[in-house]
């Protein structure tokens, strides 16, 4: 009786730990862009089946696209891309808008939660960080579950209004969040 009350607490404990909860808050401050041994295999071994994988061997870099992120020209779209520099021990996130968003280094996005609060985010070139805190941002937003619009030619047009979209993000992220130990 007891080898088995301790086998299903350990089994509830192991399935718990390698599941951490996809509402957890990330601290964008933390993050310092490095990946280790433990989380580079946990996404080899189990996350990269999930992506598409360009090498860029020159470069020494390794571009990670989800699978079943959303490839159409009917409606403005961004994207995520997971660079994962090796050499360095490094990942980086990757801002990938499609051909409906001009000018994918100048971006404004507009969100409104379910409580009604609203607010901006803004993409105006620069970084790695800035390219983090941005996708971070809209990460953060998607949990809450608030709607989104980008400005495009002085108009507010929805964007991740679909469950494929948003899903698309917050795995991507939630993903990287792994890589970088944030989970």
């Amino acid at each position: 009786m007891r080898k088995g009350l301790f086998f299903i607490l350990f089994c509830v404990g192991l399935l718990s730990a390698c599941n951490p909860d996809k509402n957890t808050k990330v601290d964008q401050t933390s993050i310092d862009f490095k990946t280790d041994d433990s989380s580079r295999l946990f996404f080899k071994n189990l996350r990269q089946s999930y992506y598409d994988l360009e090498k860029m061997e020159e470069a020494k870099l390794e571009i990670y696209r989800l699978k079943k992120r959303v490839v159409d020209t009917d409606q403005p779209v961004i994207n995520l891309a997971i660079v994962n520099n090796w050499r360095y021990d490094e990942a980086y996130i990757l801002l990938e808008p499609n051909s409906l968003i001009p000018n994918g280094n100048e971006i404004s996005i507009h969100w409104i939660n379910e409580s009604g609060s609203e607010g901006e985010i803004r993409f105006e070139g620069g970084n790695k960080k800035d390219l983090l805190n941005f996708a971070g941002a809209i990460y953060e937003q998607i949990q809450a579950g608030s709607t989104f619009q980008i400005l495009l030619d002085g108009k507010k047009v929805d964007i991740l209004i679909d469950t494929k979209s948003r899903e698309a993000f917050r795995v991507t992220m939630f993903d990287y969040y792994r890589l970088v130990r944030q989970f």
